[in-house]
């Protein structure tokens, strides 16, 4: 018999002596609940409960049942140390187990349950005749039914547990060494001969205990091994990653939350040493709301020492999606929760499950007080392998941040992805060392361990594993049970001390997967982009109002950005959860808009007289443009147009010029109808025209010209067409709804059934034309206009899309003689190669936007802008736009329906000035406010520039009361000077994403010149 075969199955028998069972059953009887009656059924009457048998089916999607009962200890348990084991047909699916339980002890939460979490603790010594009452909630996601339900008291054996860790986890190290490693054979001898010690007869406990004790004292020859090579030390900290939505909807998480940290606290109850830690803020604001007393017991272990707070965002957003000023208030809002909560001053971003990482998160990091980036994710790349796994970050505007991949993985596996979750094994201690590439710069290394999702988090098996680890084993790294944060403070010193060691990579962390995750779900991007875009022009309209004499509304906007900052989750936003999730933000974002529709009349109504309307310019720059009327103002002083939309809508507008940024110009009612100026646009079924460019379309409605007129240049390759819809069959290998492959192309069909082409605007501000067309049994529908004097054409789109599977691009060959895409990012622009010379940009086949992404020569160019949309691919001299994608998992019926978006095609002389500005103006048009003051106010601009290059992100109320905080940045990649003047003198400070004043501009005035460098944000405080 091979002797490993021989000490496993010895093994096993010894396991079996750990928790050994008694048959005697808990008498339980049970109930669903929905859950809104989580707060009642702990304390009510169970007689009316159904009686649980060995029959009883139970369990149902998004369903919560739960047991209660009582349980005596006979006299043959006397004085045993006692836990209750749950007997349930407990399923694991993608890393998750069903049912997941939480379990009360005599009234008081004891601990969460699972599959990987059966046992919980009773009593060290139990007595004869004592009862436990025993509460467990338990709750079923999977679409299957559950076959009875028990809970049965076992006694434990701690001597027999410690006795099978002593050996096991040698066992486990020595497997993975190679045969003629002299380590192995000795670590298989003290296993053999502590093992042969142990008496495994029944009948008799004291003659087992005492075989236990000398084969104790024998594996304690083990770790008194000298390890002939210098190993490495690994830190080690508990944790759980708990998605706060994916394949469950927030609610359930809400549980999982509770469950989880309900056995980090049990264990810590059990194992002095066991560390533990947690990072997202809205998770701990739930279980404070949920379950104050878990709250409490967690609170008291932070404060101990033992239980870590960590990490500086509010919950585990998207970052490659999400805005540049949405990710500032997901690291002020959770930093300022732990500081609050906990008085602890996080220092490092955690984020390891997210899909992908901008270039502007190393500057925001800096300007946060945060030291250092955590991930794991980029270990899942699909073609290149990530060159080092600790190094400098360099982001946008040249900022360097110490960066950290985890190296997690078990040993056996000879790939490059790496792991959050392991089970804390021997294999995943030393696959963590040998996964490191950088072997000879550092010898310690990091790995977090612990089931995640509702897996419970670490178990009491890991905690046993850990401590043998520490012991040191030979072969196997040497682990120290500690929190994360000393080994980062650490890292992060010698980084600092010795820069030239560690190397260093500039610019976007491209993840070469999940590439689909820009696309999917696109309602979701759009409420996304719209609310974040509403919020913005709201913190405005405070400072406005403020200006006027109305309070601030603090409390109501952080309650709207508590919903975006939740919907911002990696798998909300990205569109990769099941179809409820999106059920719950469909009536998030609903509430949300009626709320700061509320809000914005509010505010407006300072800023006018009662019957008097206002044109507010929410961007930083000045512009003129169109601005759409309400129903019922009649007699403005310019005539209006009345203007279609793709969906069927109609609207009228009137021009407005020169409308200062960040303020506001009165719109003029006469109440007299003006009449409508010369018209100076040309439009047909096939052309659209003004004084700066011609549009051509072909019989299947595509742009086959586009002519600047005022450079005399065309900008769509000859005998190509333009706005050229294409379906793409989507069928990737692994994950539906994150993935598009590189063969998504094998498979395409033009959508170029045109049923319908009319005029349907002749100007005078507008012109435009509608076409429809039918693709299998989805229809699309656009109105392509052009507005008089524009540089740009515009396409409103409608599109009823039935298709399944299937990824919709709109592709711009364009006559333009460029290697190099520039698109938007948060705080900045990337230019990414529109050739594939090598893998890694072959990886780069489809990547990400914000408002606009261009392709220029010199003197010449065309930017796609849009409204919505995150994914493009440039190859070449083509452009095209993702539109749709409508995967099939995890949710059947996504991005199948109703479609409303804009895109804009701009062409201008290669200044990406214009760019900037017109995505600004397209995605902040011009709104028209109605006033309601008694008087009319004098309404000036929050502030004004001397120059377009610098923008002012954001405009809002500091956090403290007192003053106006502007975000400024530069946006144009280059170092630049900029005045900027506020209405009246005052107090102008510089401070840090957190409002902390970092330095003194002046102590009073009225104007501030300041220095940029490229890309760089600045933020001031003006009292």
């Amino acid at each position: 018999m091979p002797r490993i075969a021989k000490l496993d199955r010895l093994l096993a028998l010894l396991r079996e002596r750990i928790f050994v069972p008694s048959a005697v059953f808990a008498s339980l009887h049970y109930r669903p609940a929905a859950n809104v009656e989580r707060g009642v059924v702990p304390h009510e009457d169970r007689s009316g409960w159904t009686r649980v048998d060995r029959d009883l089916i139970w369990g149902e999607p998004d369903g919560y049942y739960w047991f209660g009962g009582q349980v005596t200890v006979p006299e043959a348990l006397a004085g045993k140390r006692l836990f209750g084991r749950v007997h349930a047909q407990f399923g694991s699916v993608m890393g998750r187990s069903d049912p997941q339980l939480l379990v009360r002890l005599d009234g008081r939460i004891a601990q969460g349950g699972d599959g990987n979490h059966r046992e919980f603790k009773l009593t060290d010594g139990a007595e004869a005749g004592q009862v436990f009452d025993v509460l467990i909630e338990a709750g079923t996601i999977e679409d299957r039914r559950q076959l009875g339900f028990g809970v049965e008291l076992v006694v434990h054996d701690r001597l027999a547990e410690i006795v099978y860790y002593d050996l096991k986890v040698p066992l486990d190290v020595a497997r993975l060494l190679k045969a003629d490693d002299a380590r192995r054979a000795r670590l298989l001898r003290h296993i053999d001969e502590a093992l042969d010690l142990i008496d495994f007869r029944p009948g008799d406990a004291q003659r087992f205990a005492a075989s236990l004790e000398a084969a104790r004292t024998r594996a304690d020859a083990i770790y008194a091994e000298a390890d002939a090579d210098a190993m490495p030390e690994i830190v080690a900290t508990g944790h759980t990653h708990i998605d706060v939505a994916w394949l469950w909807r927030v609610r359930e998480t809400r549980q999982k939350m509770a469950r989880s940290m309900a056995n980090a606290l049990a264990l810590m109850d059990e194992y002095e040493d066991y560390r533990f830690m947690y990072n997202q803020g809205v998770l701990l604001h739930y279980l404070d709301k949920d379950y104050p007393e878990l709250f409490e017991r967690l609170s008291g272990q932070v404060k101990a020492g033992r239980f870590e707070i960590e990490g500086a965002l509010w919950l585990e957003p998207d970052v490659v999606i999400a805005s540049g000023e949405s990710l500032v208030r997901h690291i002020v809002k959770g930093s300022r929760y732990h500081q609050d909560k906990f008085g602890v001053k996080p220092r490092i971003v955690w984020l390891p499950d997210t899909f992908g990482y901008t270039a502007a998160l190393p500057q925001l990091m800096a300007q946060s007080g945060l030291d250092i980036f955590i991930t794991h994710k980029m270990s899942w790349n699909d073609t290149n392998r990530m060159p080092h796994e600790i190094f400098f970050w360099q982001g946008l505007d040249g900022t360097q941040v110490p960066t950290y991949f985890l190296t997690t993985q078990r040993y056996e596996y000879d790939g490059i992805n790496t792991t959050y979750c392991p089970d804390l094994v021997p294999s995943h201690v030393m696959g963590t060392w040998k996964r490191f590439s950088q072997q000879g710069l550092h010898d310690e290394l990091f790995l977090v361990y612990g089931h995640g999702d509702g897996g419970g988090g670490p178990t009491r098996g890991m905690l046993e594993n850990v401590r043998r680890m520490e012991r040191g084993i030979p072969g196997c790294p040497k682990i120290r049970h500690e929190k994360m944060a000393p080994y980062f403070e650490r890292l992060v010193e010698r980084m600092r001390r010795e820069p030239e060691a560690f190397p260093r990579w500039v610019g976007e962390l491209y993840l070469e997967y999940h590439r689909g995750t820009l696309t999917s779900v696109a309602k979701n991007k759009q409420n996304n982009r719209r609310a974040e875009q509403t919020l913005h022009v709201l913190e405005l309209l405070g400072v406005l109002a403020q200006q006027q004499g109305v309070d601030y509304p603090h409390a109501e906007l952080e309650q709207l950005w508590e919903v975006v900052l939740l919907n911002q989750f990696h798998d909300i936003l990205p569109g990769t959860s099941i179809g409820p999730v999106y059920d719950d933000s469909d009536r998030e974002y609903a509430g949300f808009f009626a709320q700061a529709a509320a809000l914005q009349q509010r505010l407006a109504g300072a800023l006018a007289q009662e019957g008097g309307y206002l044109v507010l310019n929410a961007a930083s720059h000045n512009r003129s443009g169109l601005v759409q009327l309400p129903a019922d103002i009649e007699g403005v002083a310019a005539p209006a147009q009345t203007v279609t939309f793709a969906d069927g809508g109609r609207a009228r507008v009137v021009p407005v010029t020169d409308v200062a940024g960040l303020g506001a110009v009165e719109l003029v009612v006469t109440g007299v109808a003006a009449s409508l100026p010369q018209e100076s646009l040309l439009v047909s079924s096939v052309l659209l025209e003004n004084a700066a460019l011609r549009a051509r379309f072909n019989e299947k409605g595509q742009l086959i010209s586009l002519f600047d007129k005022r450079n005399g240049r065309e900008a769509i390759m000859a005998g190509k067409a333009g706005n050229a819809f294409v379906a793409h069959q989507d069928i990737p290998i692994d994950f539906d709804a994150w993935d598009i492959d590189d063969y998504f192309e094998d498979r395409s069909w033009q959508v170029d059934n045109l049923v319908s082409a009319e005029v349907v605007e002749t100007g005078p501000y507008r012109a435009a034309i509608r076409f429809e067309w039918i693709y299998e049994n989805s229809r699309i529908v656009q109105v392509v206009s052009l507005e008089a004097d524009a540089g740009q054409i515009e396409f409103d789109t409608f599109v009823d899309w039935q298709e399944r599977q299937t990824l919709l691009k709109v592709g711009f060959p364009l006559d333009i003689r460029t290697d190099t895409s520039r698109a938007e990012t948060q705080f900045g622009h990337l230019s990414r190669p529109t050739h594939a010379n090598t893998s890694w940009e072959r990886a780069r086949f489809e990547t990400s936007m914000h408002r606009w992404v261009d392709l220029s020569e010199a003197g010449f160019g065309v930017a796609a802008l849009n409204d919505c949309k995150y994914g493009y691919d440039a190859k070449g001299s083509t452009l095209r736009l993702t539109l749709i994608k409508s995967p099939v998992f995890p949710w059947p019926e996504a991005d199948r329906g109703e479609h409303r978006f804009r895109y804009a095609l701009l062409v201008h002389d290669g200044d990406l000035q214009t760019v900037h500005n017109a995505a600004s103006a397209f995605n902040l048009p011009l709104q028209l406010l109605a006033g309601a003051a008694a008087d009319a106010p004098d309404l000036v601009p929050v502030a004004t520039l001397d120059t377009d290059q610098i923008a002012i992100e954001t405009v809002k109320a500091a956090r403290s009361g007192w003053g106006t905080v502007l975000r400024l940045w530069e946006t144009q990649g280059r170092a630049g000077t900029a005045t900027l003047t506020l209405p009246q003198a005052g107090r102008i400070s510089e401070a840090d994403l957190h409002e902390m004043e970092t330095s003194v501009l002046s102590e009073d005035a009225s104007s501030v010149t300041l220095q940029f460098r490229p890309f760089q944000i600045r933020t001031l405080v003006i009292d």
